[in-house]
């Protein structure tokens, strides 16, 4: 996926969140669903941001047993959203969702740019359904030395 598309389909979880759910802060899953969670906080009128820092892919294909929580969000409080780049599996989504409600959140709506149809979590905001691995332009860069 290209910046271009990452950026019409942030815009259109925008107008779908617009119609649909207004949160009182979103939370972004890092790594992964920072940029679009940044995104969606500027055009949805500059929306409180988190970040929660839950770590289960080791690489592609490989995962923990267990999603690890590496950075928690403090207590929270009203609605919240969730931003992710992928619902995959949906272990780390169920986690966050999970923790989210423990910390205090009143209720919790998940919004990803990608949907794969085998994850355990629909989320209720996505903008498309694939079984293919994606690689987002901010996973990707090559990095060159001049000498």
């Amino acid at each position: 996926m290209g910046w271009h598309e990452v950026e019409k389909a942030v815009a259109a979880l925008a107008n779908a969140l617009r119609r649909g759910y207004d949160p009182d802060v979103i939370v972004g899953v890092a790594r992964g669903g920072l940029i679009p969670a940044v995104r969606l906080s500027h055009l949805l009128g500059d929306k409180m941001l988190r970040i929660i820092h839950v770590k289960y892919y080791k690489g592609v294909n490989l995962r923990r047993e267990e999603p690890e929580l590496l950075a928690d969000v403090g207590k929270l409080e009203g609605k919240v959203l969730v931003v992710d780049d992928v619902a995959d599996t949906g272990t780390t989504l169920e986690f966050v969702v999970r923790h989210l409600k423990e910390r205090g959140a009143k209720e919790v709506r998940v919004a990803t740019v990608a949907w794969k149809p085998h994850s355990r979590i629909k989320p209720d905001f996505y903008v498309f359904e694939t079984d293919k691995w994606i690689v987002f332009p901010w996973e990707e860069m090559e990095v060159r030395r001049g000498q």
